[in-house]
């Protein structure tokens, strides 16, 4: 469903800052024990996890393997957990491998840009010509390719066979010149090596011609949306409007679309 860039269809809840946390703890944290702890290297993201644990009171402890890091957010206040009261309001903690899934909120626009930073700053990745994400839970992934439409940027999401699980890897995939530029303006990445890799990308790609929302060229002006339900509304009198030459019409912030031209032939 199209609708316009300018649709208030964000909320109030959460900063930035909130919405990087919760999606790298998505992506790259371990939310069941009795203290939250991450998994990453030191590319800039662990800078990040420390300044946000001391905002909340907490601290990291780092353990380093030699490979990667395991980061333990402590609270000194034992009989409490500050970031692990975070995670709780925002419904994911508790939550593993396939399960993961963002909370159905009233999520901010800057929540929402901070969230898309945290996913690809953990389990995502930036190459030579595209950004992807990859998780186990099919759920997450598409959360993310709505949170990406609902700011402009076109995504497509494949499954293929996981060599460290049962269960398919599910993959999103942001190819596109416009999207790839558009993203890069709207998240800040805390991976330098990634945030670099964006930026490099943006920048080759910003004289593309290719629209974000897909190959039939709409303007940057319109974002697609998930049509979440379609219920029956009983047998009702209903009206035609034809709008010429396009044939869409904006109805309540949503462009909406008049019947095609052969539905009145007979009439």
């Amino acid at each position: 469903m199209p609708a316009p860039l300018t649709a208030a269809s964000f909320g109030t809840l959460g900063e930035e800052w909130d919405g990087w946390f919760v999606g790298s703890m998505l992506g790259d944290g371990n939310m069941t024990g009795r203290t939250p702890t991450w998994a990453g290297h030191d590319d800039g993201t662990l800078q990040q996890l420390r300044n946000y644990a001391a905002k909340h009171g907490c601290q990291a402890n780092v353990d380093d393997n030699g490979t990667w890091l395991r980061v333990r957010l402590v609270d000194p206040r034992w009989h409490r957990n500050a970031l692990r009261n975070v995670l709780i309001e925002h419904q994911v903690w508790g939550l593993k491998g396939d399960a993961k899934r963002a909370a159905n909120l009233p999520y901010s626009r800057e929540f929402v840009c901070g969230f898309i930073a945290g996913l690809i700053d953990s389990d995502g990745s930036v190459g030579a010509r595209q950004v992807e994400f990859a998780n186990i839970s099919e759920f997450l992934v598409r959360q993310l390719a709505d949170a990406l439409l609902r700011l402009g940027v076109q995504s497509s999401i494949s499954s293929k066979r996981n060599n460290h699980s049962s269960k398919p890897l599910w993959r999103l995939r942001v190819a596109d010149g416009r999207s790839m530029t558009r993203l890069s303006e709207l998240v800040m990445l805390r991976a330098n090596h990634k945030a670099s890799a964006l930026g490099s990308l943006a920048t080759r790609n910003r004289v593309s011609r290719r629209s974000a929302t897909g190959r039939r060229g709409y303007s940057d002006s319109i974002v697609w949306d998930r049509v979440l339900s379609i219920a029956p509304a009983g047998s009702k009198r209903t009206y035609g409007v034809e709008v010429r030459p396009s044939h869409l019409w904006v109805a309540n912030g949503v462009v909406t679309g008049s019947c095609i031209p052969s539905t009145t032939v007979g009439s």
